[in-house]
C-alpha cells in the first residue's frame, strides 16, 4: 500500500513539476508578448497576462491590435486549460500530504 502511494506521489509531484513550468512559461511568454505588440508597461502586461488566465477579465484593458487581439484567443484557451491542470495537481499534492499525515499519526498511535 504505502508503495503504492508513493509511486502515485512520484507521479504527481512530476506532473506538478511540467504544469508549474509551463504556467510560468505561459506568463512570462504573455507579459512580453503583450508588451511588446500593445506597447503596454510590464506591469499592464502582466497584469494583463494573470487578468486573461484566471478569466477575470476586468475589461480595464483590452488589446487593440488585430495580433494581439488573435493572440489573446488562442493564449486564453491555452492557459485556462494549463492553470486549471496545474491547479487540479496543487490540490492532489494537498490531498496526497494531508492523507500521509494522517497515515503518519495513526501509525504512531499504534
Amino acid at each position: 500500500m504505502k508503495e503504492r502511494i508513493k509511486t502515485r506521489l512520484k507521479a504527481i509531484d512530476r506532473d506538478y513539476v511540467i504544469l508549474l513550468v509551463l504556467a510560468i512559461t505561459l506568463v512570462t511568454i504573455g507579459t512580453v508578448l503583450f508588451h511588446e505588440m500593445e506597447r503596454w508597461s510590464w506591469i499592464d502586461s502582466y497584469y494583463f497576462t494573470i487578468i486573461t488566465l484566471t478569466t477575470i477579465g476586468y475589461g480595464d484593458l483590452t488589446p487593440d491590435t488585430p495580433a494581439a487581439k488573435l493572440f489573446t484567443t488562442f493564449f486564453a484557451i491555452a492557459g485556462v486549460g494549463i492553470f486549471a491542470g496545474f491547479l487540479n495537481k496543487l490540490m492532489q499534492r494537498r490531498v496526497k500530504r494531508s492523507e500521509r499525515r494522517l497515515e503518519k499519526r495513526e501509525s504512531e498511535k499504534k
